[in-house]
């Protein structure tokens, strides 16, 4: 979860006396239609393919503060209907300089349906505003609309246009690569002759900057416009065309997609180099944090009762971490209005110690109050910046410091610095949530920032478990308990849910997490959730299931070796690959299933103990151990490494598919008439 998410536009020096407005979008404007288009049908080498963009187009001129858009799609199959209902998000401020008001709206659309005989049916619908995201500075709204009449075999069309106030101005990005398959796509930007300031380096815009990831052979072009611009000036255009551009690989368990997809970037600059850029954006972030931090007296005064008793820098920063973890993370919750904290008799927050007075923050804040306590125990303390990994990786060559938007903390801890993320709700003491791990950021050191890499952590930090304790009646009908427990990050993730729903919405997902796992003949439901709050113990959850279990043959009952993988599917299906694989992170399950057996039931047979690996980086094994009254399983599946190369894949598949082969084998029952016929379970398997 990106939790420091900040727009970042550049404002004008000077207020414009007038400026041109641009004309609004006209229907005529729209592309005409040619037979090949309205009869087609599939699309070559993509069998089943949805739909198909047959053009696109973004034109982006500044000097009328506008980005105009359009985009033509051929619905090729019924699930392609879908791309008739369209959402068009925009992510507006109003805190841009001293300029009030959203800097951002979008509008002006205009659309149409045209079946494959030629028939236009035009869009007379009114988009609908909704507002996904506010907060005290932006928000993030989107236009939605639903074209009319489309068909498979329909051409659905439309353009809109996104609109700037006049002191604001935006690069354009170029997000060229999508999910269906683009025939055509023209892309231009005509950037603005005006004279602009960046306030931050308070030293003016003089060159633009851009990240291109482009296919082999197409080439951005940059030429001149001389007296195009405003009062005369030359003008300047960057231009692109591409054609056929496939989708993007969808595969199991994918890299961050979006670091890797067509695009290009672009940004005003007012430095020379990229080193130049993070070395002054960075020495601005750590100026600005420290005297955020501090810590001021305020804050040395209430850290001291805090760490009262401790001895040693851990157990410091024990307490100290305890403590921040008892505030409001309003990352999880929501953020205050001004005129609420006015009238609780608080004031703005202006420094960390405010945080603490506050007991409230963003996950930002709650670092950053961290970093000063620590500060103010005596302890060498640095914040640190990074790009979480769940959507994208860090680029170094796109000259954007949003990209860096979480909060980490660096302590050294009895002489060796240590990793914290306390802007992580419910994250445990030295842990950072998975997003944050093995990702590169900017860090504050004694001599400044530089780019620096967050630790890895290992399967040992990330476990869940998973046991089944069943009583068979004579029939194969099952009675029991299961309990599953979560440490590390799965825990983090079970909790962080709690916060953003009520008890009942949590303990329908963890019923439903585990339906979707066990056989579909047993009926589950949750007696209790323990620990769900404390986010240095296990999150233990504890359910009733009763049902009926395995499949009978003759006089013989064939159950699951492992019930929780009743309904598991292959990982990796696929022979071939195209991109590494990754993992969130590290992670070992431990499953436990004992099935108690009445009194007609035998164990006849259980499948072989085995044991698979892939040496120093996954590794599997299960056994069956029958008893006259009972037969238990164990399984173990752990891996320590989250990207596997393509070249590894192989390897990789062969051990997925070796234990999955496993997995699939059945425990034998045999059955033979008895005049006692069941097994009471204990009253406590019965709570």
């Amino acid at each position: 979860m990106s939790r420091n998410v900040v727009p970042y536009r550049i404002a004008l020096t000077m207020t414009l006396a007038a400026l041109a407005i641009a004309p609004c979008l006209r229907a005529d404007t729209f592309v005409k239609p040619t037979k090949e288009e309205l009869s087609m049908t599939s699309l070559p080498g993509y069998p089943g393919a949805s739909a198909v963009v047959l053009f696109r187009e973004e034109i982006t001129k500044d000097d009328l503060h506008t980005q105009q858009h359009y985009d033509r799609i051929k619905i090729l199959t019924e699930d392609g209907k879908k791309y008739a209902n369209v959402e068009l998000p925009f992510l507006s401020s109003s805190a841009i300089g001293d300029y009030g008001g959203d800097d951002k709206s979008l509008g002006d659309i205009v659309g149409r349906t045209i079946h494959a005989d030629g028939t236009i049916i035009p869009f007379t619908g009114k988009p609908y505003l909704k507002v996904i995201e506010k907060e005290q500075n932006y928000k993030v709204q989107e236009r939605i609309f639903t074209l009319p009449d489309v068909e498979v075999g329909s051409i659905i069309e439309y353009r809109y246009a996104t609109r700037y106030n006049d002191n604001v101005y935006e690069a354009p990005d170029w997000y060229i690569q999508g999910e269906l398959y683009l025939k055509a796509a023209h892309y231009a930007w005509y950037p603005t002759t005006h004279e602009m300031l960046d306030t931050e380096a308070d030293a003016p815009v003089n060159a633009i900057s851009w990240f291109p990831i482009l296919p082999p052979g197409v080439q951005i072009v940059h030429h001149d416009l001389p007296g195009q611009g405003s009062n005369g000036l030359t003008s300047q255009i960057y231009e692109l065309n591409v054609k056929d551009i496939p989708p993007t690989q969808q595969e199991e368990y994918m890299p961050p997609i979006a670091s890797f997809t067509y695009r290009v970037l672009y940004n005003f600059t007012p430095y020379r180099s990229g080193e130049e850029f993070w070395k002054s954006k960075g020495k601005t972030w750590s100026k600005h944090a420290d005297s955020f931090i501090g810590p001021n007296s305020d804050l040395r005064a209430a850290t001291q009762p805090i760490i009262a008793g401790a001895t040693t820098d851990d157990q410091k920063l024990r307490k100290i971490y305890a403590t921040i973890m008892t505030l409001d993370n309003t990352d999880y919750s929501r953020e205050h209005e001004r005129q609420e904290d006015k009238a609780a008799g608080l004031g703005k927050v202006n420094n960390a110690f405010d945080v603490l007075t506050h007991k409230r923050g963003s996950g930002r804040e709650m670092a950053e109050l961290f970093v000063g306590m620590a500060r103010a125990a005596g302890m060498k303390a640095y914040l640190m910046i990074v790009s979480e990994r769940s959507e994208r990786l860090f680029a170094q060559g796109w000259l954007n410091f949003s990209q860096l938007d979480n909060t980490l903390a660096i302590v050294t801890v009895d002489g060796k610095e240590t990793f914290f993320d306390p802007g992580g709700r419910y994250c445990p003491y030295g842990h950072l949530e998975w997003e944050n791990t093995e990702v590169m950021g900017l860090r504050q050191g004694d001599n400044g920032t530089s780019f620096a890499s967050t630790p890895g952590t290992t399967y040992v930090s990330n476990k869940t478990g998973r046991a089944a304790n069943l009583y068979m009646d004579e029939q194969g009908g099952i009675t029991g308990t299961i309990n599953l427990s979560f440490t590390g990050d799965p825990a983090i993730a079970w909790r962080q849910r709690a916060l953003r729903g009520d008890p009942e919405s949590v303990r329908h997902a963890l019923r439903t997490y585990l339906e979707n796992r066990l056989p579909k003949s047993l009926e589950v439901s949750v007696t209790d959730i323990k620990d769900i709050d404390d986010y240095e113990k296990p999150l233990s959850v504890d359910y009733k299931v009763k049902g009926t279990l395995g499949t009978p043959t003759g006089k013989r009952l064939l159950v699951p070796v492992d019930v929780f993988l009743a309904q598991s599917r292959a990982a990796f299906p696929h022979e071939k690959r195209e991109l590494a694989v990754y993992f969130h992170y590290p992670e070992v399950v431990q499953d436990a299933m004992r099935i108690n057996l009445p009194k007609n039931m035998t164990v006849e047979a259980v499948p072989v103990s085995s044991k698979f690996d892939i040496k120093g980086s996954a590794m599997y094994t299960m056994g069956v151990t029958p008893a006259p009254a009972n037969v238990t399983s164990r399984r173990l599946l752990a891996y320590n490494d989250i990207l596997i190369p393509v070249a590894e894949y192989g390897g990789l598949r062969s051990f997925y598919s070796q234990f999955e082969a496993k997995d699939q084998e059945s425990i034998v029952l045999k059955q033979a008439p008895v005049e006692s016929s069941s097994v009471t379970p204990p009253a406590a398997a019965s709570n």
